[in-house]
């Protein structure tokens, strides 16, 4: 089966009277309905800077390894920094991907409470003279990529029949994003450069170079590719968006495989609320959960399962814990991938 992901332009978001606006939404809540995948294109950030951004990324992987230890993620309690090949775990299986993640710099809590407010702190950053830039690029990245992710939840309000703002405001005064850069080798056999998941926040943005690899699971469980397209960012909803839309929007499970024989590289951003904000489901009219109730798909549709349901056995899309606040999800999505890590930090929350 050929699948061919929708390509949204949002220059009548930005230009567009209010019918262009209203009818592009329309749009977006027929593809976050039914697939949960699109490419956006026109979304405001220059390709020229995405393309310099690119490069900066590929000039930090290019770095012997002993500078990138300096950033080495196991020092940071905040699960931040830079990670060796083989470090992750999805789905309890190795991930084969070197990568450095980055979220909202802050002073760590001395006393959090509740537990997950730990997650709050600061980046490693490699020094200015280790390579040049490389902070100033990041940041400025990550505060566009927070833009066009505001401006998103904003069309996906309207979407749904509310007030333009009603997401956004959700997400409260300190919302929680962060910005994975990645590189891929070769996949090896048999293995995975990112394992089967279904993205754990709300709205994730990705940049792709020109390599292939990133793949997403169809409504008839087959995998097709989501290739790059030039000047677009491609747009996936998360599990939490899954989850306040009554599962009217689904997440969609994909994974990445490198059979290029090329290095892959792509930069994820995921943008999620407060910590502290309840999930709540949000105000729907009636028909988005009578459809969603007709539908064995998105009235199935499952969470990730938390690092203590896969000991129990329960299966990685069959959670049955309800996150009421968005700090526990945060919390387990860490716990899950980096346990070495929390249990040198956190030997007391690993249940």
């Amino acid at each position: 089966m050929t699948h061919q992901l929708p390509v949204i332009d949002l220059e009548p978001w930005f230009t567009g009277d209010r019918q262009q606006r209203l009818e592009l939404c329309r749009q977006l809540r027929q593809v976050c309905h039914e697939i949960g995948f699109f490419y956006v294109i026109n979304h405001g950030i220059p390709e020229s800077v995405s393309e310099a951004y690119l490069a900066m990324l590929k000039n930090f992987f290019a770095l012997p390894e002993e500078i990138k230890k300096t950033i080495d993620k196991s020092g940071s309690a905040q699960f931040r920094g830079w990670e060796k090949l083989g470090s992750e775990l999805t789905n309890n299986q190795v991930d084969y991907r070197e990568q450095i993640d980055i979220g909202v710099d802050r002073n760590p809590i001395a006393k959090p409470d509740p537990y997950y407010m730990a997650l709050v702190g600061p980046n490693l950053w490699p020094t200015e003279a280790a390579i040049p830039g490389f902070r100033q690029t990041v940041d400025d990245y990550f505060s566009r990529l927070s833009g066009v992710s505001r401006q998103i939840l904003r069309m996906m309000s309207l979407a749904l029949d509310l007030d333009e703002f009603h997401i956004e405001q959700v997400f409260g005064k300190n919302p929680s994003p962060y910005l994975k850069l990645i590189r891929y080798p070769q996949t090896r056999a048999g293995g995975q450069g990112v394992g089967v998941h279904k993205d754990s926040g709300f709205l994730t943005l990705l940049l792709q170079d020109e390599n292939t690899g990133l793949e997403a699971q169809a409504n008839d469980d087959t995998w097709y590719p989501v290739d790059p397209v030039a000047g677009s960012l491609v747009v996936n909803t998360g599990e939490l968006l899954q989850l306040v839309t009554h599962n009217y929007f689904i997440a969609t499970p994909h994974r990445v495989v490198n059979k290029t024989g090329l290095e892959r590289y792509s930069s994820a951003f995921f943008y999620s609320p407060d910590l502290n904000t309840v999930l709540e489901p949000l105000p729907l009219a009636a028909d988005y959960i009578d459809r969603v109730n007709a539908s064995r798909r998105h009235r199935n549709e499952g969470l990730m399962a938390s690092r203590s349901e896969m000991a129990a056995g329960i299966g990685g899309m069959e959670s049955r814990v309800q996150p009421v606040v968005f700090g526990e999800k945060y919390w387990q999505r860490w716990v899950r991938s980096y346990p070495e890590i929390a249990r040198k930090f956190y030997p007391g929350l690993m249940g």
